[in-house]
């Protein structure tokens, strides 16, 4: 990830944190700090984002999940 593209993650963890939104990494609840250190450091993949709704389309969390690359290349072929 550019600095830029942190910055901009950091930015956007920060006002769902603040609106109490979960954020999860893997399945796991986390914080928002954890989340930019693995998106950093993920070398072998990539992170894909996942909001969670309820039924009326509220968001209700936010999920961050590893993609191995060698699985996101199934996807997009």
């Amino acid at each position: 990830m550019t600095k830029k593209e942190i910055k901009r993650l950091h930015r956007e963890l920060k006002i769902y944190r603040r609106e109490g939104i979960p954020l999860l990494l893997n399945g796991r609840q986390t914080t928002a700090k954890r989340i930019e250190e693995a998106c950093q450091i993920a070398e072998t993949g990539e992170y894909m984002r996942d909001y969670i709704q309820d039924d009326q389309g509220r968001l209700r969390g936010l999920s961050f999940d590893f993609i191995k690359d060698n699985s996101f290349q199934l996807y997009t072929k």
